[in-house]
């Protein structure tokens, strides 16, 4: 590796210093221009000794530099230049689909990258090894172009998400608060394989651009939000990955930690005298009782929940809740959730006709708490609410 960045730099200060007058590098390192499906054949030794070529291609595609030696351990390097400065593309020490190509080995490169018709490019060629020297054999082919070379794409990444963690809460067009995660961790930690008609495969890892094509991510979490595997909301956390028309779709794992306990406290809405004996549910599964003093805790998992508090005597209300990864923000005791829990118009049942004495004769804190209470107003119509 270190020999490779070693030429590497060579091969820098090379392009940095050259001259392009006449459309040729220095006497110490003069292009040939490639033609397309035509064998050029030249000598050259060890590390520094690279033979140099350029090429402006017609048309838009996929075009692959190859080697045909009998010696071993042949490389290329491909490279575009702007004035002074260089930017390397591509590198290739082996073919390991030497055989559809009728190379005498896999220690021949093959060099393939997606090059833009009416843009000239510079390739590099010689051996890997300083103790190699001798004839040089290359051909610059053009594959086809996108639409033609490209069977399909994966991606895979070593990378999870922590669940509640990495990233934040929104709120969605139904007006519902989700969790919406951010992969940057993720795609930093991708790998994006091409996998080619021709059997070549392809592969870049934490990068957006491969061969030269650029790689375009995108997420389903606007329409479909996240969520750990064995949850029963989870319906795919996918990212997809993008190369022109070909698409494959990778799907996040989000790690479930542990769970936090999570305190609150249920009272009158009117007298704030403490409720013990009150259920509260969550996802139709109860979660806690009161106890004498009206507090109640229960041990779950990070997220913002709609929750339901009932019981005898006392109407139904909903409420929010979230339990937060910061174990500090959960405990709610301070911010009691406030029900009706007396007969007020004294008809033998506590309902909604109570709430609406409330409303009428009390002055309450709570102005849109009839928004939380599982009623329907229809069915009271001399009440208003």
């Amino acid at each position: 590796m270190k020999n490779k960045k070693a030429a590497a730099f060579i091969l820098a200060v090379i392009l940095i210093f050259c001259s392009f007058a006449s459309g040729l590098f220095s006497a110490s390192a003069k292009t040939q221009q490639l033609i397309l499906d035509t064998e050029i054949i030249n000598t050259t030794d060890g590390y520094t000794d690279k033979n140099w070529y350029y090429f402006t291609p017609e048309q838009t595609g996929l075009y692959t530099f190859l080697s045909f030696n009998r010696f071993l351990y042949a490389e290329a390097y491909l490279f575009e230049v702007e004035g002074k400065n260089y930017t390397q593309l591509g590198y290739s020490n082996s073919s390991p689909n030497y055989q559809y190509y009728g190379q005498p080995n896999k220690y021949q490169f093959c060099l393939s990258y997606q090059l833009e018709a009416g843009k000239t490019y510079y390739y590099a060629a010689g051996w890997d090894t300083e103790r190699t020297s001798g004839e040089m054999k290359v051909k610059l082919i053009y594959e086809g172009s996108e639409d033609e070379v490209i069977d399909y794409l994966e991606a895979s990444s070593n990378a999870e998400l922590t669940w509640y963690t990495d990233g934040s809460w929104e709120t969605d067009s139904a007006g519902e608060s989700y969790f919406r995660y951010s992969y940057s961790k993720i795609l930093q930690n991708m790998t994006v394989s091409i996998h080619y008609k021709n059997g070549q495969v392809s592969s870049v890892f934490g990068a957006d651009t491969l061969d030269g094509y650029k790689i375009k991510f995108s997420s389903n979490q606007t329409e479909t939000h996240w969520y750990p595997k064995q949850d029963e909301r989870y319906k795919g956390n996918y990212i997809t990955v993008s190369i022109l028309n070909k698409k494959t779709d990778y799907d996040v794992k989000i790690n479930q930690e542990a769970l936090f306990n999570v305190y609150g406290k249920v009272c009158d809405y009117v007298t704030k005298a403490p409720v013990s004996g009150a259920s509260i549910t969550i996802n139709n599964s109860e979660v806690a009782l009161t106890d004498s003093d009206g507090k109640f805790s229960f041990v779950y998992s990070p997220g913002y929940y709609n929750a339901k508090v009932s019981g005898n005597n006392i109407i139904t209300r909903d409420f929010n809740i979230t339990v937060d990864v910061n174990a500090s923000k959960n405990d709610h005791s301070s911010d009691p959730i406030g029900v009706v829990t007396y007969d007020y118009v004294q008809d033998g049942i506590i309902n909604a006709k109570d709430f609406g004495y409330i409303q009428k004769n009390f002055k309450t804190e709570e102005k849109n708490i009839s928004n939380l209470i599982n009623f329907k107003t229809e069915n009271y119509p001399d009440l208003s609410l």
